[in-house]
């Protein structure tokens, strides 16, 4: 499977009276974007915002950021199968991208009801917030979503991403007829028997346990968040959107899948993307869902395998064991994960099986549920002006003041993103 990708640099987003990139400049015609979306009868408003790196912004209740991405050739549509959108299979032909925005989800509706379902991030775009994250260096619309009240909260969650990510289409699909300032080129169509076989394990929690839903919002393989058995994707899927929902961004450009998919055919054969739902309720179930990876790597003929994650505690059961069945199995497997912060007073991994002696840390959890850090007050609030998150004071959920200073970073490296590194030998 070959997948082009058209780059399309964004230099700057500004509020307009049309809808156009030009010369790096993405204009956005706000107010005929919210009449469209506004057909959706379940939704009642929807504002936009734009934010620049440097600017004194904090954005609150984020749900997601959406990368612009449409498809000028091949079957599909970048983000299937989520909010009712086709769910043809994706990863071949040309997909456009804006590089260098991304459209957060900003709304009050809870992910679920129950468990931590209305536990959210936010995000700065300045200090050491924003140096933190991808977004602060990107110019970013904030899309701020309001769902009709009454509305069952899966439907308002369908509505609210679908709108956010009909808006991605629209201003993606100016660049169609236009040329690529330049390309980025997946082609797996062909192996070389001579070189290892490498897979890459992505472990992705589900809504389903805390939710008790087979169709609560979240992360969704093809629109699909209940907790499934491993699925094998092609790699060029994930860059297509195939994986969505939360943290979409961060998914379509995945630095591990997309390093793996440059090296194909040089030194190594990218054997697919194994994906793995986590947050099963009982410990057989956990055992299964890890020996049944370790089953199709081995089925998939592959010597070595890269595993990352996307949660918390309940979930490290299914990626450790994971890591222990293949490992047993003969398959080299690398670990790349948080750690828990060193004042927690545990170990740096829940459970530290011998089996996974070569890890990766991305950074660690601070005891506030993020990175350590003196976070200054910002200028404005987007979104909600109470965080529900971690007190440090008492080390539980609480609401605490959005508008004053943070003692934490929200988001998570998951898949190395940021440049602060350490090595230990």
């Amino acid at each position: 499977m070959r997948l082009e990708l058209g780059i399309f640099p964004v230099t700057d987003v500004v509020l307009s009276d049309r809808t156009a990139y030009e010369d790096g400049v993405v204009h956005v015609d706000a107010n005929s974007l919210r009449d469209q979306l506004l057909s959706d009868a379940r939704l009642d408003d929807i504002q936009f915002d734009v934010v620049h790196p440097g600017d004194a912004v904090r954005i609150t209740t984020v749900r997601d950021q959406v990368e612009p991405r449409v498809k000028v050739e091949g079957q599909g549509v970048v983000y299937p199968g989520i909010s009712s959108r086709p769910v043809d299979s994706v990863g071949s032909g040309r997909t456009n991208v804006l590089r260098g925005m991304s459209i957060f989800e900003v709304t009050n509706t809870v992910w679920y009801n129950g468990g931590d379902g209305d536990v959210e991030t936010y995000f700065d775009m300045w200090g050491p917030g924003g140096e933190a994250t991808p977004f602060g260096s990107m110019h970013n619309i904030v899309m701020s979503v309001v769902a009709r009240d009454g509305a069952h909260v899966e439907e308002q969650n369908d509505a609210i991403h679908g709108a956010v990510l009909r808006a991605a289409d629209l201003i993606a699909e100016t660049t169609r007829n236009l040329t690529p300032e330049s390309l980025e080129v997946s082609d797996l169509t062909s192996d070389d028997p001579a070189l290892p076989r490498i897979a890459y394990v992505m472990a992705m929690r589900s809504s389903e346990h805390y939710s008790a839903s087979l169709h609560a919002h979240w992360t969704a393989i093809y629109g699909i968040t209940r907790l499934t058995p491993p699925w094998l994707l092609n790699p060029n899927e994930l860059f297509d959107g195939a994986i969505s929902g939360r943290a979409s961004w961060e998914l379509v450009n995945n630095p591990v899948a997309w390093g793996l998919a440059q090296r194909h055919g040089k030194d190594l054969n990218f054997a697919g993307v194994i994906t793995i739902r986590t947050r099963w309720s009982s410990q057989k179930e956990k055992f299964l869902t890890a020996q049944q990876v370790a089953s199709l790597c081995l089925s998939l003929r592959v010597d070595g395998v890269v595993v990352s994650w996307d949660s918390g505690g309940n979930d490290f059961m299914e990626v450790i064991r994971t890591i222990e069945a293949c490992e047993k199995a003969g398959i080299d497997t690398v670990f790349m994960t948080q750690e828990e912060s060193p004042s927690s007073g545990g170990p740096p991994l829940l459970e530290p099986l011998p089996e996974a002696d070569a890890v990766v840390t991305t950074g660690f959890h601070g005891p506030a549920g993020g990175v350590v850090a003196d976070i200054p007050v910002p200028e404005r609030v987007i979104g909600r002006k109470e965080l529900f998150r971690v007190d440090p004071a008492s080390n539980q959920y609480t609401k605490i003041d959005a508008s004053g200073p943070l003692t934490a970073i929200a988001w998570a490296d998951r898949y190395g993103y940021m440049k602060a590194s350490a090595f230990e030998y």
